[in-house]
């Protein structure tokens, strides 16, 4: 069902993307028709996880030096074929996907197996018990100090990044390598009482984010959850024997804790499925928009929060335990699609830079004023970098910096469409995606091949908080995502 005008959950939608009013329809329709034989061939796909867990005792974790390793990290790669597409979708246990790793990782594949680089979608679970493999994720932990380049700093006998690289790589190759004929089946199950939406206007106006179990002063959670918990199975054609899972749910992956390395919450749905099904299923999990969505009820107690295995065993047993409700999917036909886009950013003076670059010293996290004010220092020295390395200066008449951003959508079938997307998406706008969408099933990935912090609606921008705070985006940009990934699915699926 379309979202209406005045339903709480609807975001701006241009008219020309919710009418597909595009030029390139046509065009696509022209380019691609002879094509549409070899897509009614049988559907391969293959997949693969390789561990990703640093080597090093000690490495930078996301909270400071690590303590260890609780459970592995993985970087899991499914691979699809039919005719001449290839797609090819990888998640790592990871914080965020940098551009570079992106970049280096994809050509690298492409060149390997001939998948399109526009074709191979990595992206990062959000685990918060993850690798600081970069700068940019080091800078979080205050292990270092701006201003900083992303070549200097790393250190030159920092290994880990490379092998990061290397495990991404090579869980596509080995699934592109180990391809057979598969048939897919789809779930769409709802689960309550999971996640929550993290900001909360208070009686004061003032908009906050975790506002605290059992506040007095809460009047209302700003915006809406995702309940769907959206499956992809893969069996063998012949013996229907299960490979794998793709599975997608929108609620942040920072339940864990510590500086021990874990996969979060994934890793324990990993874990059950493969004892449920065998030691060789792979599970990849690939995050839903959830960049204002967490697991804290506020109005229960500090005992029914729910624990990382207590969500996996909840995510998992949904799985398992709805195993006659999942939909077998007929007449597979793949394609791909995707577009860069030139997004807003936000803007600041010479004065705020100078101000942003001091050392504040070591405040203490707990205090609000100190941390919201860590993060708009951190911010923009963050703008400042990207305008260096990677954003595009403004031109004549415009006066707003722009960064490219890469929105793909991938068809499995005239049903079921996957959608990538960069940034902690809001879910507001991973739901206006869904309901705007021409398909049944659409499953929107996060926190794709660029850091850009969290994707605000425009109207949350006008509340303000922490993610508005910390995000990279100008007001606008995350409607611009949400508007450029509706018009691909429109127009991939008009073709077929």
């Amino acid at each position: 069902m379309t979202a209406k005008l005045g339903d709480k959950n609807y975001i701006r939608i241009n008219p020309l993307v919710r009418f597909g009013i595009f030029a390139g329809i046509i065009l696509l329709g022209l380019t691609r028709a002879p094509e549409v034989i070899a897509r009614q061939s049988a559907l391969k796909a293959g997949m693969v996880q390789i561990e990703i867990t640093p080597d090093e005792e000690g490495y930078p974790h996301y909270r400071g030096p690590s303590t260890g390793t609780h459970d592995p990290l993985f970087a899991k790669a499914v691979v699809f074929q039919q005719g001449n597409e290839k797609v090819a979708l990888v998640v790592g246990d990871l914080l965020w996907v940098e551009r570079d790793l992106s970049v280096n990782a994809r050509v690298r594949i492409e060149e390997q197996t001939g998948i399109p680089f526009q074709n191979i979608i990595i992206a990062g679970t959000h685990s918060h018990t993850s690798p600081a493999y970069h700068p940019n994720i080091r800078e979080l932990t205050g292990t270092l100090r701006p201003p900083f380049d992303q070549k200097e700093n790393t250190g030159e006998d920092d290994s880990y990044p490379q092998q990061l690289e290397d495990g991404i790589a090579k869980a596509v190759v080995k699934a592109f390598e180990e391809k057979e004929e598969v048939v897919l089946e789809v779930l769409s199950e709802e689960v309550d009482d999971l996640a929550f939406n993290r900001r909360f206007i208070m009686k004061d106006g003032k908009v906050i984010t975790n506002a605290g179990i059992g506040n007095p002063l809460i009047r209302e959670a700003e915006g809406p959850t995702d309940k769907e918990l959206a499956v992809l199975m893969l069996k063998r054609k012949k013996s229907k024997y299960p490979i794998g899972s793709v599975s997608n749910f929108s609620l942040h992956a920072d339940t864990f804790g510590g500086t021990a390395f874990s996969a979060d919450y994934p890793g324990f749905l990993a874990g059950n499925l493969q004892g449920h099904f065998h030691k060789d299923f792979v599970s990849l999990f690939a995050a839903g928009a959830c960049g204002n969505i967490n697991h804290i009820d506020v109005t229960g107690t500090r005992e029914t929060i729910k624990t990382s295995s207590e969500i996996g065993e909840i995510l998992s047993s949904t799985i398992v335990q709805s195993a006659n409700n999942f939909e077998k999917v007929n007449g597979t036909d793949l394609k791909a699609l995707s577009r860069v886009i030139y997004a807003p950013i936000q803007n600041y003076s010479m004065e705020e830079l100078e101000w942003a670059i001091q050392d504040t010293g070591t405040s203490p996290l707990y205090v609000e004023k100190a941390f919201l004010e860590r993060r708009r220092k951190l911010k923009i020295r963050s703008l400042e970098r990207m305008r260096r390395t990677e954003a595009v200066s403004p031109t004549i008449g415009d006066q707003g910096w722009k960064i490219p951003l890469e929105i793909q959508v991938f068809q499995m079938s005239k049903d079921i469409a996957i959608v990538g997307l960069p940034g902690e998406v809001f879910v507001d706008l991973g739901l206006a995606i869904k309901e705007n969408s021409p398909y049944k099933h659409t499953i929107v990935v996060e926190l794709t091949h660029s850091h850009i912090a969290y994707v605000p609606t425009e109207e949350a921008f006008s509340r303000g908080g922490y993610e508005t705070i910390n995000s990279r985006l100008a007001p606008g940009g995350g409607e611009v995502l949400a508007d450029t990934a509706i018009a691909l699915l429109q127009e991939i699926h008009q073709h077929q």
